[in-house]
């Protein structure tokens, strides 16, 4: 150590080069002692000499040199292989600075988060680093918590949709692994909510991530997406049948766990299956995906899970294309109608109409009322479909008359949403007006007659539409449920018979005398009666004996686009 006098006189005399070293080496050394920070020097043959004892005290060094070897056997296992090759490809750089971060374990057992920022340096052809280490726990505590609410639903515990986006993502760009995603829907969620409370939500959740907890932990990772809806990231390469096991592995979980505790709500869940994900896709659009199929399965009468791929792939996309397009349909009116004769039983001729709506697509081809007519009532679209269906059947009459000299009645179907709005029986009077066509030439055919009984606006607005001039008819008769006991309360002209009850009655005595009985209590009410459906000779023969007015099906008559419609004249025969 330097005497006190030749400190003193530092800057009166001149040191040598190795005064001055040995001052550093014995004074300078020890400001490393009031950092927080510790400072490290690695040489190319791995040895490594730490600064500020009181730093590296914590890992359990005390002699200040280690081999680099023992450092790295304080390291996480998790980072060791990242850590040692960024250390490996730094020492092939020269005046690099990189900064890493890592956890190293300390006598307690517990792991420190600290950062690493380094710089190399080449001297006499020889690499080096030196650098310093600081503890970054608190911010990595921080960023925990920051991604813990991110990224982490608070009711359940399990990721969000977020994690899954970045989760996607990272396997799209840095995983050789296949993964298929699973989409769960819990159905009906928002009623049980509004009729046993929010709380009700909260044991669904928990007999849903019961059912899900039962796999493997390696073999998925769980997401919730929203209050009833879920995802499971499926880790490797499934074909259709494995995958439909496990879809449905996780509905039998949920069902059993819901018995187990006596529930007998919430018990249906829809599953749709994105097979080994397509990595060219966003992972946006693979999500997607999976939700669609997950919402097509629900939105059928089949089984609750789906797997997208051939046939169902196809009816996916079909199902989703006319979600997406039927209002831009309807807008440009690309909707079209046809008219399918309505025959007279006794004289076998033509007696009228009905206006069938139809949508052909490009993409699709022929799309059938079935698909979209649902759709529309689902999106509220059902109003502006049906009065474009009027409208269109307005210009039939109009041009027939024109063409004819004569009237003919034409059959429009009318959904209660329809019927209920305050505004209809106005709007299709003007649209009648304005089109020259008299309102006794269009008959208005009610649907879902279940909803009709008993309800008084409803009531109301038949009696208004029959006040304006228009014939009312009660469609699919006995489809459902039609109750005889507010049949005549309605301002009917007519009935027609659905196709499936007209089936049943040819084999079926009890229908078929009911169905007669229907039918003479309609005539003694001066109420006519059409039968649907009739699709050969048998069919036709059987309801003129049993006395029926009109007759309709493909048998008799396809539905004809306006011209062709236009070029039959009543009484024709068919």
């Amino acid at each position: 150590m330097l005497p006190l006098s030749k400190v003193d006189t530092l800057s009166q005399t001149p040191l040598t080069g190795a005064d001055f070293d040995a001052f550093i080496d014995n004074h300078f050394i020890h400001m490393f002692d009031v950092f927080v920070e510790g400072v490290f020097y690695l040489s190319h043959k791995g040895d490594v000499f730490f600064y500020n004892p009181s730093f590296y005290a914590q890992f359990g060094i005390t002699s200040g040199h280690i081999h680099f070897d023992d450092w790295l056997e304080l390291v996480h296992p998790l980072d060791k292989a990242i850590f040692q090759q960024k250390v490996d490809d730094h020492m092939q750089t020269d005046e690099c600075k990189v900064t890493t971060q890592y956890r190293v374990r300390m006598l307690n057992g517990q792991y420190l988060w600290i950062e690493g920022s380094s710089i190399t340096k080449v001297k006499d052809g020889k690499t080096f680093m030196i650098g310093c280490h600081r503890d970054v726990s608190d911010q990595k505590l921080m960023e925990s918590y920051i991604q813990q609410a991110a990224f982490r639903d608070s009711a359940s515990g399990l990721s969000n949709r977020s994690k899954l986006l970045i989760d996607i993502e990272e396997i799209v760009h840095t995983n050789d692994s296949e993964y298929s995603l699973v989409y769960i829907q819990v159905d009906d969620i928002k009623s049980y909510i509004n009729q046993y409370g929010p709380e009700i939500l909260k044991e669904l959740l928990d007999h849903l991530i019961a059912a899900l907890q039962d796999l493997p932990d390696d073999f998925a990772d769980y997401y919730r997406i929203r209050s009833d809806d879920f995802a499971v990231l499926v880790k490797g390469h499934y074909e259709g049948d494995e995958l439909r096991h496990l879809g449905e592995r996780i509905m039998e979980q949920y069902h059993n766990s819901l018995s187990d505790n006596e529930h007998l709500y919430g018990k249906d869940i829809s599953l749709g299956i994105y097979p080994n994900i397509d990595k060219n896709l966003p992972a946006e659009e693979i999500v997607k995906i999976a939700c669609r199929t997950c919402q097509f399965t629900g939105s059928t009468n089949g089984p609750r899970l789906a797997i997208y791929s051939g046939d169902t792939q196809r009816k996916v996309e079909r199902h989703f294309f006319i979600e997406q397009s039927l209002k831009k349909a309807i807008k440009n009116d690309i909707i079209s109608v046809k008219f399918q004769p309505i025959i007279c039983a006794q004289t076998d001729r033509i007696a009228s109409f009905e206006a069938l709506v139809r949508w052909r697509s490009k993409e699709f081809g022929e799309i059938y009322p079935d698909e979209f007519i649902p759709v529309a009532e689902k999106k509220r679209l059902i109003v502006d479909l049906g009065y474009l269906v009027f409208e269109k059947a307005c210009q039939f009459i109009h041009q027939y008359h024109q063409k004819h000299s004569r009237d003919v009645r034409v059959n429009v179907n009318v959904s209660v949403l329809q019927l209920l709005n305050s505004h209809f029986p106005e709007r299709v009077k003007t649209i009648a007006e304005l089109a020259h066509v008299p309102a006794k030439n269009v008959v208005l055919e009610l649907t879902e007659t279940f909803i009709l009984d008993g309800n008084k606006h409803a009531l109301e607005q038949l009696n208004k539409l029959s006040g304006y001039g228009f014939k009312l008819s009660l469609d699919d008769f006995g489809a459902g449920y039609s109750s005889l006991n507010s049949f005549f309360d309605l301002p009917l002209d007519q009935i027609k018979i659905d196709k499936s009850m007209a089936w049943r009655s040819l084999d079926n005595v009890a229908s078929r005398e009911y169905l007669r009985f229907v039918t003479q209590l309609c005539r003694s009410n001066n109420v006519d009666i059409v039968v649907e459906g009739i699709e050969n000779a048998e069919m036709q023969r059987s309801f003129i004996e049993m006395g029926v007015s009109y007759l309709q099906g493909y048998w008799l008559s396809k539905p004809l686009s306006l011209a062709s419609a236009s070029r039959y004249t009543l009484n024709q025969y068919k």
